[in-house]
């Protein structure tokens, strides 16, 4: 009885220590393939990247070569015209025709033409253009309100006459004579002992030279007069008055006088200055 119960406990332990030793084996047959279809995954991924590595390496080194192949573009290319190309950036002519007749507006640092902008009319000739100038604030004028708040009942006037010859393809040389006029009305110089009141007119001739560039499109123009510096000029003033109480209050009239010349000089400083950075743009034909 006792060996009867020795034996069954030892087919009991023989069958549960076969348990674990069944899935044991089980487990480790199928780890065993799925290990090795890992490796096998990978080495083919591996192979798919090298393959890809190589053809990417292949079209960079085809485009690298054909890119650097001056000869071929040219003769391959049909939408490439170099000749095309140089005649826009590097135009062997100003402009289609040797004569053309221009027609602008101008507008910069000038003592008149600020205040009114100027009409240009001119004729170019290769290699030369010859023109005038016309500026007058009271049918051009911009600044009207600014004009009579600061100088009262005035007018400003010019006439310039110029010459531009090219020096290159759109730099030129100028020279120009400007008629400058400014008329003021109604001074008054008003003090306890006395009173005046009479207009002013200043007439300045300035000859200048200068320099600037101008550029052509299909049908415009632009053109800027960097600098026009004066060389020359004859200025003249011209007072009207219409009554002064000055040398019967005060008995001299000096005072007055002097009032008189120091606005003389401020205004020929101010009609004298030389002009720059004057902007034309317009249309020829």
């Amino acid at each position: 009885m006792i060996w009867q119960r020795a034996r069954a406990n030892t087919d009991t332990t023989v069958k549960n220590s076969k348990k674990p030793l069944f899935f044991c084996l089980y487990s480790s047959e199928t780890i065993v393939p799925l290990v090795h279809f890992l490796r096998f995954f990978n080495l083919l991924f591996s192979q798919f990247q090298i393959l890809q590595t190589v053809f990417f390496c292949f079209l960079v080194f085809s485009t690298t070569v054909h890119g650097q192949d001056d000869t071929s573009r040219d003769k391959e290319d049909p939408y490439l015209d170099p000749d095309g190309v140089s005649a826009v950036l590097l135009p062997t002519k100003r402009v289609g025709s040797q004569r053309a007749y221009m027609f602008g507006i101008s507008y910069g640092l000038n003592p008149i033409i600020i205040l009114a902008p100027a009409l240009s009319l001119s004729m170019y000739w290769n290699p030369i253009i010859i023109g005038m100038e016309i500026s007058d604030s009271d049918p051009l004028g911009i600044w009207e309100k600014e004009r009579l708040e600061n100088f009262g009942t005035s007018r400003f006037r010019e006439e310039t006459q110029f010459l531009k010859w090219f020096y290159g393809e759109n730099f030129y040389l100028m020279a120009a004579r400007e008629n400058r006029t400014i008329d003021l009305w109604n001074r008054t110089y008003n003090r306890i002992s006395g009173k005046a009141l009479f207009d002013m007119h200043f007439e300045t001739t300035v000859n200048s030279l200068g320099a600037g560039l101008l550029r052509f499109s299909d049908i415009g123009f632009i053109a800027i007069d960097i600098i026009r510096y004066n060389i020359q000029q004859k200025q003249s003033v011209k007072v009207v008055e219409y009554w002064e109480t000055w040398s019967i209050m005060s008995g001299t009239r000096e005072a007055l006088d002097n009032n008189i010349q120091n606005r003389t000089d401020k205004w020929f400083d101010i009609i004298n200055s030389p002009s720059g950075f004057i902007i034309t743009f317009g249309i020829y034909f």
